[in-house]
C-alpha cells in the first residue's frame, strides 16, 4: 500500500507534521529514536501510583519527534476525560473529517515494538528456556506477546534513560483488567467471568515463572511493574496480517467500537509503516475508534464476548450483539466441540434474547451423551452424522422430539444464572465503591447479563406455552 503524504507545516495538539519524501513508500526525515528529542521527567522513572497523572503532552511531542504524523485536515487530536474515576486518553477529531481521509501515520522503524524484531534481538539460550516454560504450559501462542512484555519491562527498568520513557509515562495507572483485580473483585464474579479472569491471572503467573530465567531484568519481585507491563501489552498491542504482535504509539489510544468503527488500521507489509484511515464521515469532537477484534486477529470471537473484553481489556463492550450463554461443560467431548461448544457460537443475542442454533445442538447432544439406552445412542449417532453432513431437516426432526426437555433444561440454566447474578449484585451493593473502585464496572456487567438473560427467559417461557 502507498501511504498518503502528510505535508502540512502546522501542528495539531502537540503533534508536529513533517515533510516526507515523495517515494512510493514515504519515509520521514530524522526518525531515529533518540532521547535528545524527548522531554525528560525530573523523577527519573514513571510512578505507578494510581493517582499519577498521565503525561500526554510530552508523549505527543516525543511521538512527533520520532516520525509520527497526523493530518491537520482531519483535526486529529488526543482528548482526555474521566471515566469511572479513571483518566482516559483517546483519539478524536476536533474539526470532523470525511470518510477515506488518512488521519494518522506511524513509521515502521523501532518506534514500534515488534515481536518479530524482538525474536531476533532477544534470541539467546535464556530466551529459549523462557519459551519452553510457555510451551510446557500450553501458552506458546502467547510467545509473541511475551517477547513484547520482556522488552517493555527492560525499558521500564531503565527509567528515564529509556528512549520510550515518554510513552510509558502517558500510560494509564489504573486498570480494570483481570490481572489487576484484587481478591475481593474475584468474589463478585459469576463462574464464567471468574474463569476467564483466572485464566488471565494464570497466564501472568506463567510469564513470571519464565521471567525468572531471563537474567537481564532485575526487578522480578516488583509485582506492580510486572502487572503494569502485562496490561500495556495485552490491552494495547495489535497484530499485523502476518502475525507480528506490535505496540504502536498513538494507535494504542484508539478506543473500541463494533460493528461500525469509524476508522481502520492499514499496514505496509514491506516497511511495517501503518496508517489510520477513516471509514465514515466523523463530526467535530467525535472519538475515533477501531474494532479491537479485527486489529488483534480475533474478529467475531471477541466482539461477541463482553466478558472476555472485561477480563482482558478492563472495560465492558455495551454494544456487543451477543454474549456467551454461560453453559459450562466439564471435559466436553470432541463431538460437542464439533457441534459448536465454543464461546463465539454458544450465544444469546442481546437485542431480543435470541438463542443461537449451537446452544440447542450442544444442549441436546450433551443430554443424549448421558443416556446409555439403545434408542438414545442411535439417536445421538444419527444427530451427529446429520450435523456432519449438514442435514438440517433431520436435525430439526430430532430437536422436535426432545423440544420439551431441552427447553425446560435451558430455562433452568437461565433461571439459575439470573439468581446467581442477583445474589452477587445484592452482595456487592453492601460495599462502598470508593473503597472498591471496580465495583461500578462489575455491576454494569451484571446488569447487562441480567437484561439479556431475562429476554432469553421470556422467550423460553413463551416456547413452553406454545408447546402446551
Amino acid at each position: 500500500a502507498v501511504f498518503a503524504l502528510l505535508t502540512a507545516s502546522t501542528s495539531v495538539q502537540g503533534f508536529s507534521s513533517r515533510v516526507v519524501t515523495t517515494s512510493s513508500s514515504p519515509r520521514i526525515h530524522e526518525t531515529s529514536l533518540s532521547m535528545e528529542t524527548a522531554t525528560m521527567s525530573s523523577n527519573g522513572a514513571i510512578s505507578l501510583d494510581r493517582g499519577a497523572p498521565r503525561q500526554v503532552l510530552p508523549f505527543q511531542e516525543w511521538a512527533a519527534n520520532c516520525g509520527v504524523q497526523v493530518n491537520p485536515e482531519t483535526g486529529f487530536c488526543l482528548q482526555e476525560s474521566i471515566v469511572h474515576r479513571h483518566h482516559d486518553v483517546y483519539a478524536a477529531t476536533s474539526t470532523g473529517a470525511a470518510a477515506g481521509s488518512v488521519a494518522l501515520y506511524v513509521p515502521g522503524h523501532e518506534i514500534q515494538l515488534s515481536s518479530q524484531r524482538l525474536a531476533l534481538e532477544l534470541a539467546s539460550p535464556e530466551m529459549d528456556a523462557c519459551s519452553k516454560v510457555l510451551d510446557n504450559n500450553d501458552l506458546g501462542h502467547l510467545y509473541p506477546h511475551f517477547l513484547v512484555w520482556i522488552k517493555v519491562l527492560q525499558e521500564l527498568q531503565q527509567g528515564a534513560d529509556s528512549p520510550y520513557f515518554q510513552w510509558w509515562d502517558a500510560m494509564p495507572r489504573t486498570w480494570n483488567t483481570a490481572a489487576s483485580m484484587d481478591e475481593f473483585c474475584l468474589t463478585c464474579l459469576p463462574p464464567y467471568l471468574k474463569q476467564l479472569c483466572q485464566t488471565e491471572r494464570d497466564h501472568l503467573q506463567v510469564w513470571r515463572q519464565a521471567l525468572e530465567l531471563w537474567p537481564h531484568f532485575v526487578q522480578s519481585d516488583n509485582e506492580e511493574l510486572l502487572k503494569f507491563a502485562y496490561n500495556v501489552v495485552m490491552t494495547r498491542s495489535v497484530t499485523t496480517p502476518n502475525g507480528d504482535v506490535r505496540l504502536v504509539p498513538v494507535v494504542d489510544c484508539f478506543n473500541h467500537a463494533w460493528p461500525e468503527p469509524n476508522a481502520e488500521l492499514q499496514w505496509d507489509e514491506g516497511s511495517g509503516d501503518c496508517q489510520i484511515v477513516l471509514t465514515q464521515d466523523v463530526g467535530p469532537g467525535e472519538a475515533l475508534s477501531l474494532d479491537y477484534g479485527q486489529i488483534t486477529g480475533q474478529d467475531w470471537s471477541l466482539s461477541t464476548n463482553p466478558a472476555k473484553f472485561l477480563a482482558t481489556y478492563g472495560f465492558l463492550d455495551a454494544n456487543a450483539p451477543a454474549t456467551f450463554c454461560k453453559l459450562l461443560l466439564t471435559n466436553p467431548s470432541s463431538e460437542l466441540i464439533d457441534m459448536g461448544y465454543e464461546a463465539s457460537q454458544m450465544l444469546f443475542y442481546t437485542a431480543d434474547g435470541g438463542i443461537a442454533p449451537a446452544v440447542w445442538d450442544v444442549l441436546l447432544y450433551s443430554r443424549l451423551e448421558r443416556k446409555r439406552d439403545d434408542e438414545s445412542v442411535q439417536t445421538r449417532q444419527a444427530f451427529y452424522q446429520a450435523h456432519l453432513e449438514g442435514n438440517e431437516d433431520l436435525k430439526q426432526e430430532i430437536h422436535q422430539q426432545y423440544a420439551a426437555q431441552t427447553t425446560a433444561a435451558l430455562l433452568r440454566h437461565v433461571q439459575h444464572i439470573l439468581i446467581e447474578i442477583h445474589d452477587l449484585t445484592v452482595q456487592m451493593n453492601v460495599y462502598d465503591s470508593s473503597a472498591h473502585p471496580r465495583l461500578p464496572l462489575l455491576l454494569q456487567h451484571h446488569a447487562m447479563v441480567t437484561e439479556t438473560f431475562e429476554k432469553v427467559r421470556d422467550n423460553l417461557l413463551e416456547m413452553q406455552e406454545q408447546m402446551q
